[in-house]
């Protein structure tokens, strides 16, 4: 359980990060371009090697690498763009339900049990997403689920759903073996190499490039991010049931962001944003005895 609040904690650590972005004009794509970069730096001199292998193409995990690498770096753009477009609270409320997806491929098809304490904590997970993104007197913003670019955040639980999928996927069917760290590098590898053809195509049509601020933002981003992937893969190689960990990990991740949001930013949580913080717990405490 330790390791999972400190998987938690690195999320939510992200989150504030990224909410001073906008106050000193970081460039998101480049600095996250340097996050990646910084989690190999960082996982190589971990393990005192390099952390992408030199036979990447040989290890029978190499495409769910390549994959997870495309969904990083695509799902933050659509990510970003589901923000501005559609705003956060409906974002946020779809993204995180992207745990119905691993969860029930864990159930349906490889065999985890669904006993009462596990499928009412995943229901209750559920129902504390929305009441926890309900706009509140302090964060009037508005939930449409009819709006017309509900796309973006369909899309946002689909990438994110995808991504559990895989690091779920790997560890079930002992994909990775003992190679956690170097499966996870990998593939913050290949979305910084993605992001640097984007970057440089960029630079050529729009000039932007990457300035002290970036690099600064990267670094910092750098370990928490590398936390938050590698973690889930720790865990699930340790035997945690993906029903069990993806629902309690986004449900702990929502319940910390608004407890830091209420406490820190001084954001007025009204009765229902409290509810949904109080059924989020009975929703970890639930499916951590099921």
């Amino acid at each position: 359980m330790g390791i999972l609040l400190v998987c938690i904690l690195s999320n939510v650590v992200l989150a504030v990060i990224f909410k001073f972005f906008h106050r000193f004009k970081v460039d998101n794509i480049n600095a996250i371009i340097i996050n990646y970069i910084i989690c190999v730096i960082f996982a190589s001199f971990l393990i005192q090697e390099l952390a992408i292998p030199w036979d990447l193409f040989d290890r029978p995990w190499w495409p769910y690498s390549v994959g997870l690498g495309v969904l990083f770096i695509f799902g933050f753009n659509i990510m970003a763009l589901s923000f501005q477009k559609s705003g956060v609270a409906l974002t946020v409320i779809i993204q995180k339900m992207s745990l119905i997806i691993p969860a029930s491929i864990a159930i349906a098809i490889y065999g985890e049990p669904l006993g009462l304490y596990k499928g009412l904590g995943i229901l209750l997970a559920l129902v504390a997403i929305v009441l926890v993104n309900v706009p509140s007197k302090s964060n009037p913003e508005k939930i449409n689920i009819f709006h017309p670019l509900i796309i973006y955040p369909l899309l946002t639980f689909l990438l994110s759903g995808m991504i559990e999928v895989i690091l779920y996927y790997v560890e079930v069917e002992h994909i990775v073996g003992e190679d956690g760290i170097k499966f996870t590098v990998s593939a913050f590898g290949i979305a910084a190499s993605i992001g640097l053809i984007f970057s440089a195509f960029r630079y050529l049509k729009t000039g932007i490039i990457f300035g002290r601020k970036e690099f600064i933002a990267g670094i910092v981003l750098g370990l928490p991010n590398f936390l938050t992937i590698y973690l889930l893969v720790f865990l699930l190689s340790a035997g945690w049931q993906g029903s069990v960990l993806f629902p309690s990990n986004n449900i702990g991740i929502l319940i910390l962001t608004a407890l830091v949001g209420f406490i820190f930013y001084k954001e007025q949580p009204d009765k229902m944003n409290i509810a949904g913080v109080m059924l989020g717990v009975v929703a970890i405490v639930l499916l951590s005895i099921s």
